[in-house]
């Protein structure tokens, strides 16, 4: 474990945190307003009456909604001025709190609301000993003061994990973490550094100097071996209102500003705001929002990931995933005896339900997921527009994406010899079905957008090592940002490991995820630090979803209509099949609702160029 000396020198330093923070409470409450809140507020689309308090306070409430604090005890690792305790005590009934800060003005502040049953502390989270556990923690950006600008990859992501690895240690049996993450997103590690812009030259030189966001890989390397994700949120445009919410504030109090602060730092601040507007507004940084549970037990892996593991973006390799062979293997079974209990929609991968629906809305919930990729993912307007679905399956989403959203060009990419055959003998209007590998794809002309549900699980091979796998989706990735035209988006849902260990021998997982696998021979579902991994040089993320209950639902649905047609499903293929696929679907479902399994839902939008 790194210890709490090293940890504290690898982030930003007292003096360095103080030339900041402590300017003057006064000038800071100018633009900032007076409830103190320095960082991005929650902002209602398309209200152009939505003011900055109340911004903030839907910031600060959106916290405690998810991280359930009433009665219950929070701390708050950069606290600032405290306004988020103040606000979940004597709104949310917080029962008590702590507040993290290297501010002496800060905690000055804070201390001076007298808000019941909270202190602050000062204190940098590398020195914090509780002497209790805390219900649920925040770190509203934060992290960004955590690992220094003279840091590599690797010490960073060192940082991060022994961050989480102590807040989990915090935290009761299923407390939450709220984090607000300011990362680093078209622009990478190399041009982030001092030196390469005035953009970054004006935030680490008069701004905050020795601080460095992340980029998001990194911050999952670091939660995810103990922390399950929750909720993500992608908002960057809410930082370029909180910037021009600031910049109007600040302008209309100039002159106090000027008496406050003098006019050298006044000039910053104006160029800061400007730039500040400037970074999100062109996704060289972004803000995300993330809601973590603390897992039941800490997530093992065969291969602790570094980023200086992975092969860089100009150089993706890594061995074959699955066969054609071993996809046919599971495929191939029958097409008849998958109508039986997929429905007449055959599709084969999680749906989207809503709250009421039984198991008979199968088929209303699988087209509500493909409604809300398609409307999230293709371009607005009329079209016609241009798809690619890669492990098309049976063909249903590229049906609908014809019949209801005005794609008239689509191709499908799937191995399978059986799924070709009923696409051939069923055909989509429009659209060319290939039997062909992804990594053989060549599409002649760009897509507006490509789609692929429930077919990354075999883009990589049971049995190979992280690094391994993520050379091969940084290829896959690569391939898909090649494809797409400017602006285009990826829609892509794909069944992930999360309480599950990471191993790098085939199998090995436990016996129900091992029986699963069995089915799916040379297959693999990733994790998610690898998914991010491979996504990170080539596309921008603007949805992240974890909706394992959606899947488990989906397989309660599918087992349902199998022991409906159990007699008409083992004439068509035998009793010991069936049996295996009951077998399959129940222990699917248990993986699911227990979260050794989730099913992750991501829709990408195509950088402007590689991120290095």
């Amino acid at each position: 474990m790194t210890s709490s000396q090293r940890l504290a020198a690898m982030g930003t330093s007292r003096r360095a945190i103080r030339h900041h923070y402590d300017l003057s409470d006064d000038f800071f409450r100018i633009w900032l307003g007076p409830d103190m809140v320095y960082s991005c507020g929650w902002w209602e689309a398309g209200d152009d009456r939505d003011s900055l308090a109340q911004a903030q306070h839907r910031k600060l409430d959106f916290f405690a909604d998810r991280l359930g604090v009433r009665g219950g005890r929070v701390l708050d690792v950069g606290c600032g001025w405290g306004a988020l305790l103040d606000r979940l005590v004597r709104v949310h009934g917080a029962a008590s709190g702590v507040g993290l800060t290297l501010s002496p003005g800060q905690a000055g502040f804070a201390a001076r609301r007298n808000v019941p049953d909270v202190s602050y502390l000062l204190q940098n989270w590398t020195d914090h000993t509780p002497d209790r556990s805390y219900d649920a923690i925040t770190c509203i950006e934060a992290t960004e003061h955590f690992a220094s600008e003279i840091l590599s990859p690797d010490e960073k992501v060192e940082v991060y994990r022994a961050f989480f690895e102590r807040a989990a240690s915090w935290l009761r049996p299923g407390g939450r973490m709220g984090l607000q993450l300011i990362c680093l997103d078209n622009v990478g590690h190399a041009g982030s550094r001092a030196g390469r812009g005035p953009f970054t030259d004006l935030i680490l030189s008069d701004i905050f100097p020795e601080s460095m966001p992340a980029s998001l890989s990194e911050l999952v390397l670091g939660w995810e071996t103990h922390f399950e994700l929750d909720e993500f949120h992608d908002h960057p445009g809410h930082y370029q209102r909180t910037f021009r919410a600031w910049t109007l504030a600040y302008r209309e109090h100039e002159t106090l500003a000027r008496a406050l602060a003098g006019p050298e730092a006044c000039r910053s601040y104006a160029r800061y705001f400007a730039v500040g507007e400037a970074v999100f507004r062109l996704r060289e940084h972004s803000l995300y929002r993330v809601i973590l549970t603390k897992r039941p037990e800490p997530k093992t892996w065969a291969v602790t990931v570094r980023p200086s593991d992975i092969p860089p973006p100009a150089d993706p390799g890594g061995p074959e995933g699955a066969s054609a062979g071993a996809v046919r293997a599971h495929y191939d079974v029958s097409n008849s005896f998958y109508e039986l209990w997929l429905g007449p929609s055959m599709m084969y991968s999680s749906a989207m339900w809503a709250g009421g629906e039984s198991g008979s809305d199968l088929e209303r919930a699988q087209q509500r997921k493909i409604d809300f990729f398609a409307s999230r993912v293709l371009p607005t307007g009329p079209g016609p527009w241009r798809a690619l679905d890669v492990g098309c399956g049976w063909g249903w989403n590229l049906r609908r994406l014809a019949e209801a959203h005005r794609v008239a060009s689509a191709t499908g990419l799937t191995l399978s010899r059986a799924q070709f055959d009923y696409l051939t003998q069923h055909p989509v209007p429009g659209t060319d079905i290939q039997l062909e590998h992804w990594n053989d794809h060549d599409p002649g002309e760009p897509y507006d957008a490509i789609f692929s549900f429930g077919a990354f699980e075999h883009f990589a091979r049971d049995g190979t090592t992280g690094p391994q796998r993520i050379a091969v989706y940084r290829r896959f990735f690569r391939s898909c940002m090649e494809w797409l035209a400017p602006g285009g988006r990826l829609a892509l849902e794909t069944i992930a490991h999360d309480g599950a260990p990471d191993t790098d021998a085939p199998l090995g997982r436990g016996p129900l995820g091992d029986f699963v696998l069995s089915l799916y021979p040379e297959s693999l579902c990733p994790h998610l630090s690898e998914i991010v991994l491979g996504f990170e040089p080539f596309f921008e993320i603007e949805t992240l979803r974890s909706d394992p209950g959606d899947f488990a639902r989906t397989c309660r649905a599918w087992l349902t209509a199998l022991r409906e047609h159990e007699g008409e499903a083992a004439a068509v293929v035998g009793e010991q099949v069936v049996r295996q696929f009951r077998r399959y679907l129940a222990s699917s479902e248990i993986q699911f609702r227990t979260r050794i399994v989730t099913n992750y839902r991501l829709i990408l939008h195509r950088r402007p160029g590689v991120r290095v």
